[in-house]
């Protein structure tokens, strides 16, 4: 299982500032892999990650576990609904819960690395399921953002991009009656508190329903 000690040394104590992100961006590194096997309830899953990204985007995130417990606890919320999960990472989300017989979308930003990785993760895991190379606040395609329901685990590390996310977020679930995100956020919040408050200035609400686990949906508007 994930230590959260490791996730401390991947990202550091600022890295919610802005320039945390483009501090490797200018070097020149050789790429260092890792495939590890976890067992997460019933399921076997093999990961390879990476060490070198400047989204952080080759690791485990720790609150995928969180989404995980929540999930299998609440099935009949989440099964029959086509779910797409932002800031996929290594997949391995999206790999356990297609595993599991739900209907799940990876995405994270666009770029080959990432998409590569998640490529090669459901290749080792032998299943099968769409990606979408999607960097926030970019338009998505028509048939791109048909879904019920956004999953997200430690998607809050870059203050910069928390209007982007809401332009993502708002495309993924204006004029959906019924559409909900759930988001984990295992790290102290820190600057985070920005995001709830973009939240609301844009017509979503938020219920908490664990530790650090948010459900956020559209406010209904009520005709007079």
């Amino acid at each position: 299982m994930f230590d959260l000690s490791d996730f401390a040394k991947m990202t550091n104590s600022d890295s919610e500032d802005e320039n945390e992100n483009n501090k490797n961006e200018n070097k020149e590194i050789e790429q260092v892999f890792e495939e590890k096997t976890l067992e997460i309830y019933d399921k076997t899953i093999k990961i390879r990650e990476f060490h070198f990204s400047t989204t952080n985007a080759g690791y485990i995130w720790p609150s995928t576990y969180t989404i995980i417990d929540y999930i299998l606890a609440h099935k009949e919320k989440f099964e029959n609904k086509k779910i797409i999960e932002l800031g996929s990472a290594t997949g391995i989300l999206s790999i356990f819960l297609n595993a599991k017989g739900f209907d799940v979308t990876s995405s994270d930003y666009n770029n080959p690395e990432i998409s590569e990785n998640i490529e090669y993760n459901k290749s080792l895991n032998n299943i099968n399921f769409r990606h979408i190379p999607h960097t926030w606040g970019d338009t998505f395609e028509e048939n791109d953002k048909n879904f019920d329901i956004v999953i997200a685990s430690d998607i809050l590390l870059y203050v910069m991009y928390f209007e982007k996310l809401m332009l993502t977020l708002r495309q993924l679930m204006d004029n959906k009656e019924n559409s909900f995100m759930l988001m984990a956020y295992g790290r102290k919040l820190y600057d985070s508190k920005k995001f709830f408050v973009l939240l609301e200035e844009n017509d979503f609400e938020y219920e908490l329903v664990g530790s650090k686990m948010w459900i956020i949906k559209k406010k209904k508007i009520i005709n007079k």
